[in-house]
């Protein structure tokens, strides 16, 4: 497995695979059976993580004012939702306890809730 290529700003464990994100804009997934590791590339500083109750998806706040939704298993971009302002400032992100929507906090003191539905 290769190094990270810029500082690591957040790290989730899933099933059997380990997500960091970081500020080179990339989503690594390490995959602990095989020893893999998997990058994604969202072109922007990815500044948190959460993953669904369901372990198949992340939500990456990237510092473009963008949160981002992937398939984890396939990297596949599913959403990407606007509405906040996330430039400067490590900013977290979550998903409602139902998965129905997606959080994302705001640098002017907002909190952004968008549905998944």
């Amino acid at each position: 497995m290769s190094l990270l290529q810029d500082d690591v700003t957040s790290v989730v464990a899933v099933s059997n695979a380990i997500l960091a994100s970081s500020v080179d804009g990339c989503i690594r997934r390490f995959d602990v059976r095989m020893g893999r590791m998997y990058t994604d590339d969202l072109h922007h500083s990815v500044a948190s993580l959460a993953v669904s109750r369901d372990g198949l998806c992340v939500l990456a706040a990237c510092l473009d004012s963008h949160l981002r939704l992937l398939d984890i298993q396939a990297g596949e971009l599913l959403a990407s939702y606007a509405g906040h302002k996330h430039e400067d400032v490590r900013m977290g992100c979550a998903f409602t306890a139902d998965d129905q929507h997606v959080i994302g906090c705001s640098e002017d003191g907002k909190l952004d809730s968008d549905c998944l539905v």
